[in-house]
């Protein structure tokens, strides 16, 4: 049996993975996927994207987004190289910009493109400013969703969090994190100055919060959000892609 794998999986951080998957003797081909970390080769209509820990999930859905001014700035300046006219670059920055929530951004950035005749590296460096934007977790949700693909987002951790309804009450280690602030407030015995003590990660999500979260993105793009211990990785996804 053989199975894909992306090759933005970093191959070394991947070995129980890997381990298992010779141990039940299933073969894993690396290459660039559509959407996910894992498929089948003549089935993609299911496809997984793992997650190391719970803090990788946070990290993608609260990426910074590129503003919209410097996207705009960044396609002018782009159409003014290309000898583009302002109407065709304007057009081009709101395929990049407008909501995508009932359309496929990708396929509108691409037609828009093909157009006005525009040259693949061109296309290239627009849809690398759609993922600016939008943020490269967003645009495989899309992917998946405009395409048809059940998209399963496996989220291995050791906080023994193996639901959603688990998640509501994990609590964030980050909450607890103090350091020294600028405020010094008296002295210790040794005479040093004392300091207040803040929050390193005052803005640390919350368990709640992601948790919902989780529960918007199943019910916006119909995906499902699945967490495991690291060494069940394995297993699990070979389960999902229909190998026993």
């Amino acid at each position: 049996m053989l199975i894909l794998e992306d090759t933005r999986q970093q191959e070394k951080k991947h070995e129980a993975k890997h381990e298992y998957f010779r141990h039940v003797g299933v073969h894993y081909n690396r290459t660039a996927l559509y959407c996910g970390d894992y498929t089948l080769p003549a089935n993609q209509s299911v496809c997984i994207d793992t997650k190391k820990d719970i803090n990788e999930l946070i990290g993608d859905i609260q990426v910074k987004q590129m503003p919209k001014k410097e996207v705009k700035d960044k396609v002018y300046e782009i159409c003014k190289n290309e000898r583009i006219s302002f109407d065709h670059a304007d057009e081009i920055y709101h395929a990049i910009c407008d909501d995508d929530a009932d359309r496929f951004a990708e396929k509108d950035i691409n037609e828009v493109c093909y157009k006005y005749a525009l040259s693949e590296s061109v296309i290239a460096s627009f849809q690398v400013l759609y993922v600016k934007r939008h943020g490269f977790f967003h645009r495989g949700l899309k992917r998946a969703q405009n395409s048809g693909i059940r998209l399963y987002i496996l989220v291995e951790n050791e906080d023994k969090v193996t639901s959603i309804d688990d998640l509501f009450h994990w609590h964030n280690p980050r909450l607890d994190t103090l350091v020294n602030s600028n405020q010094m407030i008296g002295f210790w015995k040794n005479g040093k100055p004392r300091y207040k003590k803040v929050r390193k990660y005052p803005y640390a999500a919350t368990g709640e919060w992601l948790a919902k979260a989780c529960l918007t993105m199943e019910l916006k793009y119909g995906c499902k959000f699945l967490f495991c211990k690291p060494g069940e990785s394995g297993s699990k996804i070979l389960k999902l892609l229909g190998i026993s």
